[in-house]
């Protein structure tokens, strides 16, 4: 709001906030869940717990071809996948790192809230099933069920197929139970949360941008009387990522898509709950004339 107050209107001042700030926005809006989960996994790990956790789910994520050190990584994922994904360093087994690496997606991170709470609401009736239970909220909890039971079945496969092979022996000593400094704890955690705005940050930041430009160009010519809505839908529509959307409806048209919903998934290869405005944007038309 402050750079639109201050900057002239056009092109630049657009740039600055719906690309630069708003990309930066799309990063930091991912540090409190994760500095809260990374707070917690370091006081538990430090606590000594997480590596009994491990020992406990081992012989369940060994059905799956996995071991205990997988859970740590794949709990992280609820978060983000981002520090799931980093996470994964204290597997030794490289091909127990890289199938925990490709499943680390899987899991229902916090990105994919507003995605699901937008299904649910939409497709599921608000009563509730068990006394003060509603059905909505079970389909939620089915989703994050079936995330980590997909995790799981694709960990499966791959270590059965492509990925086939003897893992290394779990072996994990376990430390005695002990209260960490409050020091050593606040600097595992800003090393964590610092080395993810470097390293993922940088990449949301540069694909922000870049969704920016293909949102915004070519820039097409609207008819002053149009609304706001239905002349942004139209701007869209024209754009490059307009246009890729029409060039992937083919191949999503058997899954009931359309080229509206293409350009969605084009916008959320940067957040996943960039769908959800995005389609906002686009579907603002048919609102408008409603």
């Amino acid at each position: 709001d402050a750079v639109r107050l201050h900057v002239p209107p056009g092109l630049f001042a657009d740039f600055l906030t719906d690309g630069l700030i708003a990309g930066v926005g799309a990063v930091l809006v991912f540090l409190p869940q994760i500095a809260l989960l990374f707070a917690l996994l370091y006081l538990l790990e430090d606590v000594g717990y997480m590596a009994r956790a491990a020992f406990v789910v081992d012989r369940v994520f060994g059905r799956a071809g996995l071991e205990g050190r997988s859970f740590i990584a794949l709990l992280s994922s609820y978060a983000c996948a981002v520090p799931g994904i980093m996470a994964t360093r204290s597997i030794p087994a490289p091909r127990d790192r890289l199938v925990t690496i490709l499943v680390a997606p899987l899991m229902t991170c916090s990105a994919r809230l507003p995605v699901y709470i937008l299904l649910v609401s939409a497709f599921v009736p608000r009563e509730t099933v068990l006394g003060p239970i509603g059905l909505q909220g079970l389909v939620m909890l089915g989703l994050y069920l079936l995330g980590a039971a997909g995790a799981l079945g694709v960990a499966a496969v791959f270590k059965r197929t492509l990925l086939r092979g003897e893992g290394l022996p779990f072996t994990m000593e376990l430390p005695s139970y002990r209260w960490p400094t409050i020091r050593l704890w606040a600097s595992q955690l800003w090393r964590s949360v610092w080395a993810f705005v470097r390293r993922a940050g940088t990449i949301i930041l540069g694909l922000s941008i870049v969704l920016w430009f293909l949102i915004t160009f070519p820039r097409t010519p609207l008819p002053p009387e149009l609304p706001p809505a239905q002349a942004s839908s139209l701007a869209l529509a024209n754009s490059y990522a307009g246009q890729l959307g029409h060039a992937i409806e083919p191949a999503i048209a058997p899954l009931g898509f359309d080229w509206k919903i293409g350009v969605g998934l084009v916008a959320s290869l940067a957040a996943r709950e960039v769908i959800v405005s995005t389609l906002a944007q686009i579907y603002a038309t048919e609102d408008e004339s409603r």
